[in-house]
């Protein structure tokens, strides 16, 4: 493929072509539904439909990335690179779960609306366009029309009281933290008259960087914090994951943290370089505290889903540390570490969304207890997800946190490394009872597992991505060989990263 010319109508259409076959898939997707919205054939039929056009979009996907598709000449408002491409796949397979499993999940809850699964083909949208975006404006774009379909996916279950708590919380905070990145992106714009990050990365390299710029970049960093939820931005997340459908709850903890964390390396990588002393402590001490916050409350959690969500507040953080040496190691690790989190995450919420009812968030450790002997492919599956979030041998999970201790280490900074071993100790305290209370105690009087059982799809969805989490796990160079040649294709003030 030739290189595409950004500054043309014909070249923007190109290297949107993901986002516009989703886009449109979508439109198709609501016709159908405005045709067919009563029963349960009905939903299933805009389920696999949603299905069809996440293939498509993946394929279209696969093309840009197969022929090397890259800018004639500056990248304007998108990026045509390998840690887009990467981004966008991880974003498609986070999609395709969900629809999987939510297949037999809406029936069984008695949740016949099918534009559920329009909402998260326009939510899968915004994220191709965040984790894509060369431009504050497209930034801005991809991150409303992400978060404005995932509102309404939070609060999905109108008859229950935490789902409609979920949405408002979800709402109002997501409304706050998007007038700190617009405020953000306005003094910005104010200091160098630009809203692209490459040329505002070659303005801010040339001199000293001015106060409104620096003024800029704090807000934006507050912004995003509430996007990725990192201490003390966090507090909506909890509370959001815990009432949300539960494979809503897992695709906002896969998919709205790629986009979101992808948004972030890029705008800190390509737009603010030269101001690396004023970001870098204000992320080491973000993911310092979100590690230790998250992970100690964890803790004291005792329904499964609650500790899932503090959990991934904790995996924020592990994030956040991999941000921090602002390198291509970090950018790598960034990558890896959302596929580790995101295979492993998928699966677990899969899982959790088989072993109970009304949105699975009383189901608590004793109420698990003797499943292995019950349904032991079940009991394997949640074992392995517990392992590898917390970062055991043998797993994805593992890999993933030990190249971030190499990128930071690297730079010859040991306070972060010290702080993620640390805190994946503290882990074990909320990983291993569950792997317990599965395997070492008896059943339960009243299992909440008792009689149900995943769907042949979201089976099927389970078993490919615990198989990648061992595989991945056991075999790991190519993949890290990949995310590096990824990160290397970032732009760092209009020269290739790859020399850092």
């Amino acid at each position: 493929m030739s290189p595409i010319d950004l500054a043309s109508p014909t070249g923007i259409a190109q290297a949107l072509l993901p986002e516009i076959v989703l886009s449109a898939w979508s439109l198709l997707v609501l016709l159908v539904i405005a045709w067919r919205h009563r029963t349960a054939e009905d939903s299933r039929l805009a389920g696999w439909l949603s299905f069809a056009g996440i293939l498509m979009a993946g394929a279209a996907l696969a093309l840009l990335w197969s022929e090397g598709a890259r800018p004639a000449g500056l990248a304007m408002m998108i990026a045509l690179d390998d840690y887009r491409y990467a981004a966008g796949a991880l974003i498609l397979l986070s999609a395709a779960g969900t629809v999987l499993v939510s297949l037999r999940y809406m029936e069984r809850e008695n949740l016949i609306a099918p534009e559920y699964y329009a909402l998260i083909l326009m939510a899968t949208v915004g994220m191709l366009f965040l984790a894509g975006s060369e431009d504050f404006m497209v930034l801005f774009l991809g991150l409303e029309v992400m978060s404005i379909a995932v509102y309404v996916l939070a609060g999905y279950d109108r008859r229950n009281i935490f789902s409609s708590e979920a949405a408002l919380k979800y709402f109002l905070i997501g409304a706050f933290a998007s007038g700190f990145l617009l405020y953000g992106i306005a003094l910005v714009y104010g200091a160098t008259g630009h809203t692209n990050f490459q040329l505002i990365g070659a303005q801010l390299g040339d001199g000293q960087v001015p106060m409104l710029a620096t003024l800029g970049l704090g807000l934006l960093l507050i912004g995003m914090g509430f996007k990725v939820a990192a201490v003390p931005f966090h507090m909506w997340a909890p509370d959001v994951y815990d009432g949300a459908p539960t494979p809503v709850t897992g695709f906002m903890a896969t998919g709205v943290k790629i986009a979101a964390f992808i948004a972030l390396v890029r705008m800190l990588f390509e737009a603010f370089p030269a101001t690396e002393q004023y970001w870098q402590p204000v992320i080491g001490v973000l993911a310092v505290a979100t590690m230790i916050v998250g992970n100690l409350v964890a803790l004291a959690q005792r329904t499964l889903k609650r500790m899932l969500a503090y959990s991934s507040v904790a995996h924020a953080g592990y994030l956040l540390a991999a941000v921090w040496p602002g390198t291509r190691f970090g950018a790598g690790a960034v990558m890896l570490y959302l596929l580790a989190y995101s295979l492993t995450t998928l699966a677990a919420f899969a899982l959790l969304a088989s072993l109970g009812r009304d949105g699975e968030r009383d189901v608590r450790f004793d109420d698990i207890a003797g499943l292995a002997a019950e349904r032991p492919w079940t009991a394997f599956g949640l074992a392995v997800c517990m392992l590898s979030l917390l970062g055991f041998p043998g797993t994805i999970g593992f890999i993933g946190k030990w190249y971030i201790l190499q990128s930071i280490i690297v730079e010859s900074h040991y306070i972060l490394p010290v702080v993620i071993v640390v805190t994946s100790v503290i882990s074990a305290g909320y990983y291993l009872p569950v792997i317990m209370s599965m395997y070492m105690r008896s059943r339960a009087p009243a299992p909440s597992y008792a009689g149900l059982s995943l769907s042949p799809a979201g089976a099927a969805v389970v078993a490919v991505l615990l198989v990648a989490v061992i595989v991945l796990g056991v075999l790991p160079a190519e993949t890290i060989d990949a995310t590096l040649r990824s990160a290397g294709t970032l732009v760092r003030t209009m020269t290739p990263l790859a020399e850092r």
